[in-house]
């Protein structure tokens, strides 16, 4: 299952690639299309089950991406899994984000995107990581009470 899911338009293919890269090097498992689609693998149905597997998605939300069919057909299962979103905006103001993506606080990189995209980067892999733990946890507890009931259950 992919910790991360990066949707972005063709023309963002550079800018997704580097984000997918940065995140990486934090320890995370990314999903990003023209890297994880193997070869003669379907591109919809393998972008929607990555999508739908992920734990969060990073929406690269360029002009070109707003206005992609795809990256809207993305956003909206995205929506629809109610998984986190982090729409990341570098050559447009977040208001002008459509209405449906306009409700989750975007990261605005519009100025000194180069100094502060890789920090930005790195605090959102820090907070997958902190859910992927608590997630981790949560499992290993709940294992442990199923395992402790049980030879409660013996005696």
């Amino acid at each position: 299952m992919p910790d991360v899911f990066i949707s972005y338009a063709r023309a963002d293919a550079k800018l997704a690639k580097f984000v997918y890269d940065q995140l990486r090097a934090e320890g995370l498992d990314v999903f990003l299309a023209h890297v994880s689609v193997e070869p003669g693998q379907r591109w919809s149905p393998g972008i929607i089950t990555a999508l739908k597997r992920s734990a969060w998605v990073i929406f690269l939300a360029s002009n070109a991406a707003c206005e992609s069919h795809f990256v809207n057909h993305e956003f909206g299962v995205a929506l629809g899994s109610r998984k986190p979103i982090v729409p990341v905006v570098w050559d447009q103001s977040p208001k002008r984000l459509p209405g449906w993506m306009a409700q989750f606080q975007a990261l605005d990189l519009r100025h000194d995107f180069a100094s502060r995209v890789g920090p930005e980067l790195s605090a959102i892999a820090k907070r997958i990581r902190a859910k992927k733990s608590d997630g981790v946890l949560a499992v290993i507890a709940i294992v442990a009470g199923l395992l402790w009931a049980s030879s409660g259950a013996k005696r």
